[in-house]
């Protein structure tokens, strides 16, 4: 797994604009230090990505300053200015977990700048936020992955931990962004199968970025400020409008026990960094 190590926790930030970039051409944010709770590591979701669609950003800095997003150029492809080696080495991913009656919701959440269908521009918008849940519970003392789903639009696609069209790499589950041409051609995620193996991504192999617990921001401010910001059409599936109803999309019927309100044996802080 391509983790990231994450540091200890920043001081208080400033939200002033950030003027230049240390990854690539466009102004973006640089990611975030990794720190995030064990069990997020443990079940986080190894991604590849179909060649045809952009890879997962920062959606914020350290600084507050928000990523601006890509429109449509006529004449662009879908992965034009967003696919690039230096944005796998950029690359963040979000996560939050909600856990009560012995089964725990853990969420993943992955920025893209852009979503457009072709150089056309008629179909597709600026920001994609996708989504993969993984279900576990504790069964013979050990916390064990029971389920996935993974968003695409709007939805979630459920599998069982047994299915064989649901593929793993020891404990991470693997995703593949790509674009639906099935769904209007614009992008979402779907569950690996064995050609997927066959890696797309610049370094390889099946590929895990720096981790951000709902916790595991340098301050509370700036977890504000990414989620109280407007991405247009798209939606951050863990903020507090959105969890609950995201959950409640996401959860297996064998999962009926779970209250996708309540966070009584939720984690906290992770060790050594966050808020």
């Amino acid at each position: 797994m391509a983790g990231l190590v994450g540091s200890s926790a920043a001081a208080a930030v400033s939200l002033a604009p950030k003027t230049e970039n240390l990854f690539r051409r466009d102004p973006v944010p640089n990611r975030l230090p990794q720190c995030a709770n064990a069990d997020d590591l443990t079940f986080q979701p190894v991604l590849d990505f179909d060649t045809d669609g952009c890879y997962n950003v920062p959606a914020i800095g350290a600084e507050g300053w928000l990523n601006p997003g890509m429109g449509c150029t006529a004449g662009s492809s879908p992965q034009g200015g967003c696919r690039d080696i230096w944005d796998l080495d950029n690359n963040q991913v979000y996560s939050r977990t909600r856990c009560n009656n012995n089964w725990c919701a853990h969420m993943y959440g992955y920025y893209f700048e852009k979503d457009w269908r072709d150089g056309l521009c008629a179909i597709g918008h600026v920001h994609d936020w996708e989504h993969v849940v993984v279900w576990t519970r504790v069964e013979n003392g050990q916390r064990v992955a029971k389920y996935v789903a993974a968003s695409a639009h709007g939805k979630y696609n459920i599998k069982a931990r047994g299915d064989a069209s649901l593929r793993w790499e020891g404990t991470h589950p693997k995703i593949v962004y790509h674009r639906d041409d099935a769904n209007g051609g614009t992008h979402a995620f779907r569950f690996a199968n064995a050609g997927d193996d066959r890696i797309e991504n610049h370094y390889g192999r099946w590929f895990a970025g720096a981790l951000l617990s709902y916790r595991g921001y340098p301050s509370e401010g700036l977890r504000s400020r990414l989620l109280g910001a407007d991405w247009g059409s798209a939606k951050i599936d863990f903020k507090d409008a959105e969890f609950q109803n995201a959950l409640n999309k996401a959860r297996p019927s064998e999962a009926s026990a779970f209250n996708s309100g309540t966070d009584n044996e939720s984690p906290g802080k992770p060790g050594g960094c966050g808020f």
